[in-house]
């Protein structure tokens, strides 16, 4: 099969993106015009406060196969990204950044794709060169993570991705895919390929998101992906159950040896302290655990369509997804 006849989705967040995604989304027009016969573009616009949705209102008036789906309250790019793919059939998926990657590589990885890989990775060469605290820190997150699961992983991925139908599949069959949604392609062993790339001049000051939702996207990450550190936990217990054991026998041996007890108060009431610690890190854990079995037993929706808009022409439908439908004659009585 030849890339232009693939039939290509590119899914989108954005929020607050008056300043650029009229550009953006122009640039994006083009290579998707000059490389395929059959696209959609699906922008999940995250409860923005600005113009942004007029911005991508004026554009679907002129380009074609652009859909726009509005959440009602802002969710997060995972969870924006996730209701992104729900709504994609293409047979093969792109995710992107407009903030961040160039466009112009969509082809290129559609060609890796038709050579066999079914996950097609984008690497930012800031990032496999390790520029700067940030991309150093994620890159050994991801390593960890990697040994942590025993999967093949790029240590340096970004967001900027390929995925085949076979493997969006196997994502959406996750309940909280939104939770892990960038390293489900690699759990799914699906082979992959890389491509490197230079960030869109600027990028660096328009990095999504705070050091607090990027650490927190972290522990759903390693909580979501792995129930090793339940392990570690269960052998942290028994280790400092032992401990306990070993201290009070120490306690005792004390009170029968010595006559001023009062001696070892400071040293004794350190190990206490240090002993609350490890309780205080082994429920922290715990509980995101707990948090994660009480969003999978409650069946609340994770994000809500406020609003949904199409491009003035629509040219996938009558010809993708669609059986052909014969009509015949009656036959004579």
């Amino acid at each position: 099969m030849r890339a232009r006849d693939i039939f290509v989705s590119v899914v989108m967040r954005v929020v607050d993106s008056e300043g650029f995604i009229t550009e953006a989304l122009d640039r994006l027009v083009a290579v998707m015009q000059a490389g395929f016969n059959h696209y959609e573009i699906l922008i999940v616009d995250d409860a923005s406060v600005d113009a942004t949705r007029e911005r991508i209102a004026s554009l679907q008036t002129r380009a074609r196969n652009i859909q726009l789906y509005a959440l009602a309250r802002r969710k997060g790019d995972n969870i924006a990204l996730t209701a992104g793919l729900d709504h994609a059939i293409g047979d093969m998926i792109v995710i992107l950044d407009p903030r961040l990657d160039p466009p112009e590589l969509i082809p290129r990885m559609v060609d890796l794709a038709l050579d066999g890989a079914d996950v097609v990775y984008g690497l930012p060469r800031e990032r496999m060169e390790s520029r700067g605290l940030y991309n150093l820190a994620l890159r050994g997150f991801i390593a960890s993570l990697a040994r942590l699961t025993n999967v093949d992983a790029p240590k340096a991925m970004s967001s900027f991705r390929l995925l085949s139908r076979a493997v969006l599949n196997y994502m959406l069959e996750a309940a909280d895919r939104h939770r892990s949604l960038m390293f489900l392609p690699a759990l799914s062993g699906y082979p992959y390929a890389t491509l490197e790339y230079d960030r869109l001049p600027g990028a660096a000051s328009r990095q999504p998101g705070s050091m607090g939702s990027r650490f927190a996207k972290a522990l759903d990450l390693l909580f979501s992906t792995s129930a090793r550190p339940m392990r570690v936990i269960t052998l942290m217990s028994l280790a400092i159950s032992v401990v306990s054991l070993i201290y009070a026998l120490y306690v005792v041996l004390i009170v029968v040896v010595k006559e001023d007890v009062a001696k070892g108060w400071p040293s004794m009431s350190l190990q206490i302290s240090g002993l609350f610690f490890l309780v205080c890190i082994i429920l922290a854990v715990m509980s995101e655990y707990i948090l994660q079995i009480v969003e999978s037993t409650t069946h609340h929706p994770r994000y809500h369509i406020a609003r949904q808009s199409h491009s003035s022409v629509i040219d996938i439908a009558p010809e993708r997804n669609v059986l052909e439908t014969v009509e015949t004659s009656p036959k004579p009585e």
